[in-house]
């Protein structure tokens, strides 16, 4: 059982780097040709079909979409993100910012402990939503200012890796 008061032991489970880019298409052909990086999983969020899915912005519901791409680098995950439409994080990131790492992430066995230690600490959810896989859920927080970066939480699916599936033909896949 995870110690919801240890952070050695909420942020343990290391497994993404989130970037974002203003053309996901673009960015996985110069990564593929250039460094050698893919496969690829390739996703529109949020998925298609799906009527479970939450999304928060700040606090209140939200109402923005994006483009994903996944591949695996090791241990680690990367992640592109293409803001497609409304209000997010992920424009915001890409308005300010310009292209670039937006955050890393851990997965964590349940969300609110984390939400509620981070509460705790005056960090507060900028952003969050359910995740690809249905029962999983992802968290974005307000530590830019605090660390330079956004930190996410996953929910995991028991029994899963904790990896960003892929989708084909609307069908979650691994």
């Amino acid at each position: 059982m995870q110690d919801a008061t240890n952070p050695k032991e909420i942020f343990n489970d290391f497994v993404q780097i989130g970037v974002i880019v203003p053309d996901v298409d673009r960015s996985i052909k110069a990564l593929s040709e250039v460094f050698g990086i893919g496969p690829w999983r390739v996703i529109d969020w949020p998925p298609e079909g799906r009527t479970d899915i939450r999304k928060f912005y700040h606090g209140e519901p939200g109402d923005f979409t994006a483009r994903m791409a996944f591949a695996e680098l090791g241990p680690v995950e990367l992640e592109l993100i293409q803001p497609v439409a409304g209000q997010s994080i992920w424009a915001d990131f890409l308005a300010d910012h310009g292209p670039g790492i937006h955050h890393i992430r851990f997965n964590v066995p349940e969300m609110e402990p984390v939400v509620e230690y981070l509460a705790g600490r005056g960090v507060g959810v900028a952003q969050m939503g359910s995740g690809i896989r249905p029962g999983t859920s992802w968290a974005n927080f307000d530590t830019e200012q605090l660390v330079g970066f956004i930190i996410e939480v996953m929910k995991t699916a028991p029994g899963s890796s904790g990896r960003t599936p892929a989708i084909v033909n609307g069908e979650v896949q691994g």
